[in-house]
């Protein structure tokens, strides 16, 4: 008996004993479980690809590719196995330099060919590049990326966005040793770096770009820029320079983006604001006459004509717009103080920079003496002795589509509408009738048969040459800066042509055409 339960007693304890060990180990349970996790986890890190750059549509602007490539050691070779792929139907994704990108893997079979084919034994490897789908077209933009980052363009400003970068990725070994996901909180599946969008429409840049090309060519202009802008908004749905690059050839010649780099005097498009400061400050009435008999005003000793030899007589503020009236702008402008005068082309965001994360430390220039005298102001009434570049006028005009509201520029997608405001809205609906003058009875009635009505203001400068001062040698620089529809604005256009053929220069000629190709393709969009 005794026997029997000393066996019992040793079975009890046996069964007590795993109930106390669960116990202990339970006390310790997140230190076993930590040391479990950490003695079965292994980390790795990969490299994410440079984020992409696409446009207000999700269109493909920038990216990272992994091609299979050949290297040839001249451009002789390369073009015998070029050859080789055509016949081949083998698609060619790149040419660039001395190697080929192929689209799909190429097999041993066309290796022994190319290598017949060229004499040679090219290098075969799979290679990363940043590639840009639509080339030339937005270069000037986007820029471009190297092996530093990016270099030029978007791909400059925004690197801290869409630069390459390192992600974590923690796993659990099985028993065999073998990778397996694990309920992780480090675990880390950021499969890409975050995309950049733009404010760019890469429909609308193609066309704006092919007009730009085409008015350069037709007017045997040296080269131009073009913007097209959300007028409400700030956005900037194209943006075109010419020339330009091809950002997938490596032996590029840069060009820069003339609409941000280039700084001009933009003459004739500055006399809207001269008269809408006027009229803001009280200087003028709506109604005012202003008698610009005989067509000529002498100031400071200097004499000043209309364009042409016009004489538009006794004529009224909205009219000094609308023929772009030399004497008349002078007669206004003089009527303002010095300091007036520069504070009202700085409220218009002229000599200010521009509110994104995207321009030049350059912010123009008002002529700024101690004293002006009345040539100066005269001057500065009609767009000399200042500098402002294409999306600085963009935003100035935005105050006449916007009821005395000045927009500014973003090219950023879902950034911020920025707005302020600047003139009273009475008078920013006086300028855009005006501005719709030009059309109907002014400098650009060629216009007038557009479906689209358009309001706009011409432009044309004698060139400023640095070193040498401004030119007057057939040198110009002819614009038109446009707000359109008309009746409910929508968008804004500043077009500049450079050096058109001195033979035919003025603005309403060689620019404004094509805001009104533009529009009328935005139409059959139905963007309007």
């Amino acid at each position: 008996m005794i026997k029997l339960r000393i066996i019992f007693l040793i079975f009890f304890i046996l069964l007590l004993l795993p109930i106390f060990r669960y116990y202990e180990l339970s006390k310790d349970r997140d230190l076993y479980v930590s040391k479990g996790i950490s003695q079965s986890t292994v980390t790795e890190i990969n490299f994410l690809p440079r984020g992409k750059i696409v446009d207000r549509n999700d269109n493909q602007l920038a990216l990272d590719i992994v091609r299979q490539t050949l290297l040839f050691d001249s451009q002789a070779q390369k073009e015998k196995v070029l050859e080789l792929a055509k016949a081949e139907e083998i698609t060619i994704f790149l040419n660039s330099n001395r190697r080929l990108w192929f689209e799909n893997e190429i097999g041993i079979d066309f290796l022994k060919k190319a290598k017949l084919a060229c004499s040679c034994s090219p290098i075969q490897e799979p290679r990363s590049r940043r590639y840009y789908p639509y080339g030339s077209i937005a270069s000037t933009v986007i820029g471009f990326s190297g092996t530093d980052g990016g270099l030029e363009g978007v791909e400059k400003v925004f690197e801290n966005e869409i630069s390459k970068s390192e992600s974590s990725q923690s796993f659990l070994r099985n028993r065999r040793g073998g990778k397996t996901f694990g309920d992780l909180t480090s675990f880390d599946l950021s499969s890409n770096k975050k995309n950049l969008k733009l404010t760019l429409d890469i429909t609308l840049q193609y066309k704006l770009f092919d007009e730009l090309k085409n008015a350069i060519s037709s007017n045997n202009a040296k080269g131009g820029y073009a913007l097209l802008m959300d007028a409400k908004s700030g956005e900037i749905l194209a943006m075109a320079s010419y020339p330009t690059f091809n950002p997938n050839d490596s032996s590029r010649i840069i060009e820069k983006n003339r609409l941000i780099d280039d700084f001009y005097e933009p003459g004739s498009l500055i006399k809207p604001f001269t008269v809408a400061g006027a009229l803001q400050l009280n200087l003028i009435e709506k109604n005012t006459e202003l008698d610009t008999n005989p067509g000529c005003i002498t100031l400071s000793k200097y004499n000043r004509c209309e364009a042409g030899g016009k004489n538009f007589g006794k004529i009224y503020p909205h009219e000094v717009i609308s023929n772009s009236s030399q004497v008349g702008t002078a007669m206004i402008a003089i009527k303002f103080s010095d300091q007036l005068l520069r504070d009202n082309l700085s409220q218009f965001g002229f000599g200010e920079h521009l509110n994104m994360n995207w321009t030049t430390s350059y912010p123009g220039l008002i002529l700024d003496r101690p004293k002006l005298y009345e040539i100066d102001k005269a001057s500065l009434g009609y767009g000399y002795s200042m500098a402002a570049n294409s999306l600085q006028i963009a935003r100035a005009y935005s105050v006449f589509a916007n009821k005395g509201y000045m927009i500014e520029p973003k090219i950023k997608f879902d950034e911020e509408v920025l707005r302020k405001k600047v003139l009273d809205e009475d008078i920013a609906i006086f300028i855009l009738d005006a501005l719709r003058d030009v059309i109907l009875s002014g400098t650009a009635k060629n216009l007038q048969n557009t479906s689209i009505n358009l309001a706009g203001k011409t432009g044309t400068s004698e060139k400023y040459i640095e070193g040498l001062g401004r030119a007057k040698d057939g040198r110009y620089l002819s614009s038109f800066a446009s707000i359109f529809p008309y009746e409910d604005p929508k968008f804004i256009m500043v077009v500049t042509i450079d050096e058109p053929d001195p033979n035919n220069y003025f603005g309403a000629d060689v620019a404004a055409p094509v805001v009104a190709k533009m529009s009328e393709f935005m139409k059959r969009l139905k963007l309007l």
